[in-house]
């Protein structure tokens, strides 16, 4: 079909437009009224690229991957192709899978199709969100007990993901007995075995510990010690992220009638992100493709941001070749002018051509900004200068960084490596008090991992989430219960915001009234927990002491927030920031 013929089509199809009918006049008439298009200054389906719509149209009987540069809409083009592919399905049994690996990427996914589709939501036969859900739904929760011996619940044979950063009490039942080269005695969830190397992989929050332990040579029965722990990690129903993978791989494999019904339930599944894949994921899909689901695997090699996962994008370029995928591109750019892709081009050595579509606002669109290893802290200052010299707005722009780290030591709040727990409890009341956005979010995820640390310890906490105790199934309610806590301590109590008292006073402050404001706001977490809310123990002198040696200092005079100047602009990782539109953006490397 020639590029005309393909608009007629899809907006006749997809979104109603009488035969015939221009886009133009359809858009300024019948999609006034259309969801699918009434923000939208044209046509939705004519806005598309020749090489969008023939994605769009791309055989579903054929493996492809279409290599998406960035900032090439191919987001919006996945939700348009499943909402298409969904309208003409005509399968009696089985549907379409489109995976992701974060669930902001698969809400929009799900956005959009939704909205090409006309309905609210995309639901059965067909599945829309993160590759770990994917697997936890369809492979592991209901089966994996067949290789691990777990007795499940009455019969229910759900499990429980537990961080490999958690270091909850109930974990020292799966600990060896033994002191790993002076690292501590080692606990089932900070480690995995690694079916690609046939090592075991020693994987926590501490990179030092972690480092050590993995250069160390293992001998046998420190081996056969740390399999047993994880057998009787797993016979409890209890699971690390990549033990899941581990044994979705193995059931797969040992139990080939799985993939059989699986690949009949997902003839069709679609990739966003592909490049992101790991060696043990790519086994999988393999376990599929062999028993006939075809895939579309859409991303961009140079944008791989999962090297921490051991992901390494020339393995699903492999995979793409030594299967035949049928290959696709999309090289505009429309985020970006020509000078800003010509540089990211230079800096991944990409030899193939992508045009920048957005016209320069700048005579100098890309600058280099030099700065020495403690003058990081002064960069957000100096952004937020140079945005109102040339006149760009502060909430469309970001600072990002590719670590956690260094974006505690852009935040006003400093470095969030704080070993002390009285400590984080002052650190979360001291940013509260600031009513600053980015502080705030710092101040949130001290009072979690307070919580983690101090209240609800017997459990598996995720640190990704504010440290959300597992039993609470709502990630977004628990920081709703962080912001009520610390709202009630600043309406009710104004002895505990008073940080200018000596250590001594205010944790006196804290052991009598603290617990008693946590009580009242822990009724939100009602209706959003799976097991009877535990009893929360009172904070006295043993639970909650003065720091050694700080009795007689003030409490402020310990926090180092106010070091730092406050700053509008959003801070945070290459990572969270992935396909957003921004105006400019401050990328901070290594000094």
């Amino acid at each position: 079909m020639t590029y005309d013929q393909m608009v007629e089509f899809l907006a006749c199809y997809v979104c109603g437009k009488p035969q015939g009918l221009p886009t133009n006049d359809c858009h300024l008439s019948i999609g006034r009224n259309n969801p699918l298009c009434n923000e939208y200054h044209c046509c939705r389906i004519a806005e598309k690229s020749d090489a969008q719509l023939r994605y769009t149209f791309s055989s579903t009987n054929e493996n492809t991957f279409m290599k998406a540069c960035p900032g090439s809409g191919k987001t919006e083009v996945v939700g348009l192709k499943t909402a298409y592919e969904i309208q003409r399905w005509f399968k009696d049994i089985g549907g379409i899978a489109v995976l992701s690996f974060t669930n902001s990427a698969t809400d929009v996914i799900s956005q959009r199709a939704a909205q090409f589709l006309g309905t609210e939501k995309v639901g059965y036969p067909h599945f829309i969100g993160t590759i770990d859900s994917w697997f936890h739904g369809y492979i592991a929760h209901p089966f994996v007990h067949l290789l691990t011996g777990y007795l499940g619940n009455e019969g229910d044979y759900s499990f429980r993901v537990i961080d490999s950063a958690s270091s909850a009490n109930f974990l020292n039942a799966f600990k060896v007995k033994f002191n790993l080269n002076n690292t501590g005695n080692v606990s089932a969830n900070e480690f995995f075995y690694d079916l690609e190397t046939g090592k075991i992989i020693f994987s926590s929050s501490n990179q030092g510990i972690d480092f050590k332990r993995n250069s160390t040579t293992l001998e046998k029965w420190q081996i056969d010690a740390l399999l047993q722990v994880k057998k009787s990690f797993w016979k409890n129903g209890f699971y690390t992220y990549q033990d899941v993978e581990y044994f979705t791989y193995r059931l797969l494999t040992e139990k080939p009638e799985f993939a059989r019904v699986l690949s009949h339930r997902f003839p069709l599944i679609i990739i966003d992100e592909c490049q992101d894949l790991s060696w043990i994921q790519l086994q999988i899909f393999e376990k599929l493709k062999k028993n006939g689901t075809i895939f579309h695997f859409i991303g961009d090699i140079n944008q791989s941001i999962y090297e921490f996962k051991k992901v390494d994008p020339k393995k699903v370029e492999d995979f793409v070749n030594d299967n035949k995928f049928i290959s696709l591109t999309l090289s505009e750019n429309f985020r970006s002018c020509q000078p800003i892709v010509d540089v990211c081009r230079k800096i991944v050595n990409e030899k193939s051509l992508i045009v920048g579509k957005l016209a320069e606002t700048l005579k100098q669109p890309c600058i280099c900004v030099p700065y020495l290893k403690d003058q990081i802290s002064t960069l957000s200052k100096w952004f937020e200068g140079y945005l109102n010299q040339n006149s760009i707005g502060i909430d469309k722009s970001a600072i990002v960084t590719r670590s956690w780290k260094n974006v505690s030591r852009l935040r006003p709040s400093g470095s969030n490596e704080i070993k002390n727990y009285q400590l984080r409890l002052a650190m979360a009341i001291n940013l509260w008090q600031t009513k600053h956005h980015q502080a705030l979010d710092d101040s949130l995820r001290y009072l979690g991992h307070f919580f983690a640390n101090k209240i609800f310890s017997e459990h598996s906490s995720n640190s990704r989430q504010y440290y959300c105790p597992e039993f609470v199934t709502s990630p977004m309610r628990w920081r709703l219960f962080l912001s009520y806590v610390l709202d009630l301590c600043s309406k009710r109590n104004e002895s505990i915001m008073n940080l200018g008292q000596t250590w001594s006073s205010w944790a006196n402050c804290i052991r009598i009234y603290f617990i008693t404001i946590v009580m009242e706001c822990l009724s939100s977490l009602k209706d959003y927990s799976i097991i009877d809310i535990p009893p929360i123990k009172d904070l006295d002198g043993r639970t909650f002491q003065v720091p050694r040696n700080k009795g007689n200092i003030q409490v402020k005079e310990t926090l180092f927030s106010s070091i730092k100047e406050k700053t509008k602009i959003k801070i945070t990782t290459i990572h969270s920031i992935k396909g957003q539109t921004l105006d400019a953006v401050l990328v901070v490397s290594a000094p």
